[in-house]
C-alpha cells in the first residue's frame, strides 16, 4: 500500500509533464504558423481611411488605449465591491464517507452530508467612508487618465501624419534632382517601412498599409493655441492634483489606524442540512443565529505607526514642492515654446512673401532666371527643414491643449 501511494504521484507528475510538453508543442507550432502566413508591409493592400476613422479604429485597437479603459472598469469594480462586501455570502458543503470495505457497494442518501451556510460580515464602521472616497477617487483618475491617454495617441498620429506629408513633399522636391544613389533608395524604403509600422501600431491593425486622407487631417492653427499659452488646461490640472490627493489619501490611510475597529459578524450555523439522509436545519432561527459584534483598539507602543505617519506626511509636504517646482517649470517651457512659435510663424511668413516675390519677378536674364530658381529651392529645403523642426512643439501643445 505504501508502495502505490508513492508511485500515484510520480505516475500524476509524468502525466503532467507529458500534457504540459504536448501543450507547449501545439503553441509553439500556432506561432510559427502565424509567423509564416504574415506580409511584409510591401505586399498589403494599400487602404485610405479618413483622420475620424483612424481615431476610431485607435480606440478600438490600441493596446495602451484598451489598457486604460480597462483599468476604469477595474476601479468600478473595486468602486461597487464596497458595497458588495455588504451582501451575505452563503456557502454549501458536502461530504462523503464510507469506510473502504463498503467502496465496492451501492451510493445511497444515508452515505452524504450536505449544509448550507450564511456568513454576513460589515467591514470596520471607522473605515468605510475611506474605502468610499479611496474608490471614487481610483475610477475618476482612470477616467481622466484615458482622456490623457486619447490626447498622446491624438498627438502621436497627428505627428506621424505631419512627418508623412513632409516626407512626401521632400521627396517631390528630390525628384527634380538626379538620379540619386542606391543607398538613398534603400534609406527611403526603410523610412516607408518604419512609418507603417509605427501607424499600423499606434492603430492596433497590421493588415493593410494605412493611408490617412490628407484632407481630413486637422489643421494645427497657432492662433487658436496661442491665449491658452498663459494657463493650463483642466485635463493638465486634474492630473497635478489627484497625484496630491494621493499623497494626502497615504497620510489619511495610516492616521486611521489609530482609530478603533468595530466588526459585525453575523453567522448561521445551518440554514439547511442534512445528514445520512435526515433532513434538518436553523433557517435562521433566533436561538441558533449568532451576531458578533468586536471592537479592537491597540496602543501604538512601538511607535511604527507614527514614524510611518511622519514618513507620509512628509512625503505629501515634498510632493506639494515637487508640484511646485513642475509647475514653475512647465509655465517657464509654455513661454519659450510661444516665444518659438511666434518667430517661426513670422520667419515662416517672411519667407513665404520673399518666394512669391522671385516667383512673379521677371528675371533680366538667364543666368538671372537660374540663380532665382536655385534660391527657390533652397527656400523650399529651409522650409520643410524648419516645419519638420516645428511639428515636435505642435505634438506638445496638442498634448497640453488637446487638438483645437
Amino acid at each position: 500500500m505504501r508502495i502505490s501511494s508513492l508511485l500515484l504521484p510520480v505516475c500524476l507528475l509524468g502525466l503532467q509533464s507529458c500534457s504540459l510538453q504536448e501543450r507547449i508543442d501545439n503553441v509553439s507550432s500556432d506561432v510559427a504558423r502565424q509567423y509564416a502566413d504574415i506580409q511584409t508591409w510591401e505586399n498589403l493592400p494599400l487602404r485610405t481611411i479618413s483622420w475620424n476613422q483612424a481615431i476610431a479604429m485607435m480606440k478600438r485597437n490600441n493596446n495602451s488605449y484598451i489598457q486604460a479603459q480597462n483599468t476604469i472598469e477595474k476601479s468600478n469594480r473595486d468602486e461597487m465591491s464596497v458595497y458588495t462586501d455588504l451582501i451575505p455570502g452563503v456557502s454549501f458543503y458536502s461530504y462523503f464517507t464510507r469506510s473502504l470495505g463498503d467502496l465496492t457497494s451501492k451510493v445511497n442518501s444515508s452515505d452524504f452530508s450536505n449544509s448550507v451556510n450564511v456568513t454576513f460580515y460589515l467591514p470596520s464602521l471607522t473605515h468605510v467612508p475611506y474605502r468610499v472616497y479611496a474608490s471614487k477617487a481610483r475610477t475618476y483618475s482612470a477616467i481622466m487618465a484615458l482622456k490623457g491617454k486619447e490626447r498622446e495617441l491624438t498627438s502621436t498620429l497627428y505627428t506621424l501624419q505631419r512627418r508623412q506629408q513632409i516626407n512626401k513633399r521632400q521627396a517631390e522636391l528630390d525628384s527634380q534632382k538626379p538620379d540619386s544613389t542606391p543607398d538613398y533608395h534603400l534609406k527611403k524604403r526603410n523610412d516607408q517601412a518604419e512609418q507603417w509600422m509605427e501607424i499600423a501600431t499606434l492603430l492596433g491593425d497590421f493588415s493593410a498599409r494605412w493611408q490617412i486622407l490628407p484632407a481630413s487631417v486637422p489643421r494645427f492653427n497657432w492662433e487658436k493655441y496661442r491665449p491658452h499659452t498663459d494657463k493650463l488646461d483642466e485635463l493638465i490640472v486634474c492630473k497635478f492634483a489627484m497625484e496630491l490627493e494621493q499623497a494626502r489619501m497615504q497620510q489619511y490611510g495610516i492616521a486611521l489606524t489609530y482609530l478603533p475597529t468595530i466588526n459585525m459578524h453575523l453567522y448561521s450555523p445551518s440554514l439547511f442540512s442534512s445528514s445520512g439522509g435526515t433532513y434538518s436545519g436553523t433557517f435562521l432561527d433566533k436561538d441558533d443565529t449568532k451576531l458578533n459584534m468586536s471592537f479592537n483598539y491597540s496602543l501604538d507602543t512601538d511607535l511604527h505607526t507614527w514614524y510611518s505617519y511622519r514618513d507620509s506626511k512628509e512625503a505629501y509636504e515634498l510632493c506639494k514642492r515637487e508640484t511646485t517646482a513642475k509647475l514653475i517649470d512647465l509655465k517657464q517651457k509654455l513661454r519659450t515654446l510661444r516665444t518659438s512659435m511666434d518667430e517661426y510663424y513670422t520667419w515662416k511668413s517672411f519667407m513665404n512673401k520673399r518666394m512669391e516675390h522671385l516667383r512673379t519677378a521677371p528675371a533680366t536674364n538667364a543666368a538671372e532666371f537660374l540663380e532665382n530658381e536655385t534660391t527657390l529651392q533652397s527656400m523650399q529645403q529651409e522650409l520643410l527643414r524648419q516645419e519638420e523642426a516645428v511639428i515636435e512643439s505642435e505634438a506638445t501643445l496638442i498634448l497640453q491643449y488637446g487638438l483645437r
